[in-house]
C-alpha cells in the first residue's frame, strides 16, 4: 500500500482529503483489501482536522470508494468497485421522473444490439450454458403462466447476454438498467397471454442467435424485441 499525501490549503481541505485519496485507489497504488492508516496518521498527513478526516471517508464509503469496519480489527479498508452505488443512484433517478420510459428505450435501442452481436461473437460454452439457465428459468415461468417470474427470466437473459461480451462496462450498465429499472418497476409489468407469448417467441430467438453465433441476426432480434417491448409499454399506458 503507497498512499502520498500533500500538505493541504485550508479552504480546500474536506474535498481534496477526498481527491487524493480517490486518486490513490484509481491509480492503483490502493488496492482493494488495503487498509488507509487510522484517522490520527491521516490528520497528520494531511495536516488536517480529525472531523475533516472523518467527513472525507464518509463521502469515500458512500462512493462505494472504502468500507469502514468498526472493533478492534476496524478500520478503513479499500474496496472493490461497487456497482451498487451506482445502481442506487439511478434507481433515485428512476423514481424522480429524471429518466422516462422513452428515454430507457432509446438507451436499449442504442446498445442492446451491439450487446447482442458481440455476445454472438464471443459466447463460449459456459456462458452459454449460463445463458440457456436463464432462458429455461423464463420459460418455466411463462409455461406456468407466472408473468412476474416470467420478467425476471428475460432479466437474467438479457444480464447473461451483456456477461457474454466480456465488456464490464456492459455488463455493469446493462446489469443496472434490466435488474433495477426493468426488473424493480410496476411500469414495466406484461400483462396478456398474447404479449407475454410474443416476448416469449422474441427471447428464444434471440438466444438461439446468440447461441448459435449469428451475429447479425442478434443484433436485429435485440432491436426488434425492444421496439415490441416498449411499444406494448406505451400502449398499455394510453
Amino acid at each position: 500500500m503507497v498512499l502520498q499525501v500533500k500538505k493541504l490549503k485550508q479552504n480546500r481541505r474536506f474535498q481534496s482529503v477526498v481527491e487524493e485519496i480517490e486518486a490513490s485507489i484509481l491509480r492503483n497504488d490502493l488496492k482493494p483489501g488495503d487498509q488507509l492508516p487510522p484517522e490520527m496518521e491521516l490528520k497528520e498527513m494531511f495536516g488536517t482536522g480529525r472531523g475533516t478526516v472523518r467527513e472525507a471517508l464518509r463521502v469515500l464509503e458512500e462512493k462505494g470508494l472504502i468500507v469502514i469496519r468498526a472493533g478492534a480489527s476496524g478500520g478503513a479498508f479499500v474496496q472493490e468497485a461497487n456497482p451498487a452505488k451506482l445502481t442506487e443512484h439511478l434507481d433515485l433517478l428512476v423514481q424522480s421522473r429524471g429518466i422516462s420510459a422513452d428515454h430507457i428505450s432509446e438507451f436499449r435501442e442504442a446498445v442492446e444490439p451491439m450487446a447482442a452481436s458481440l455476445a454472438a461473437a464471443r459466447a463460449d460454452t459456459e456462458g452459454i450454458t449460463r445463458l440457456n439457465e436463464a432462458f429455461a428459468s423464463a420459460k418455466a415461468a411463462f409455461d406456468s403462466g407466472d408473468a412476474a417470474g416470467f420478467l425476471k427470466g428475460d432479466v437474467a437473459v438479457h444480464v447473461a447476454i451483456a456477461e457474454l461480451t466480456e465488456n464490464p462496462l456492459l455488463v455493469a450498465v446493462l446489469r443496472m438498467v434490466h435488474e433495477q429499472v426493468l426488473d424493480t418497476s410496476d411500469e414495466y409489468a406484461l400483462e396478456g397471454d398474447e404479449t407475454l407469448a410474443d416476448n416469449m417467441d422474441d427471447l428464444r430467438t434471440l438466444v438461439e442467435a446468440v447461441t448459435d453465433g449469428r451475429v447479425d441476426d442478434a443484433a436485429r432480434l435485440a432491436l426488434n424485441h425492444i421496439h415490441k417491448f416498449h411499444g406494448c409499454m406505451k400502449a398499455a399506458k394510453n
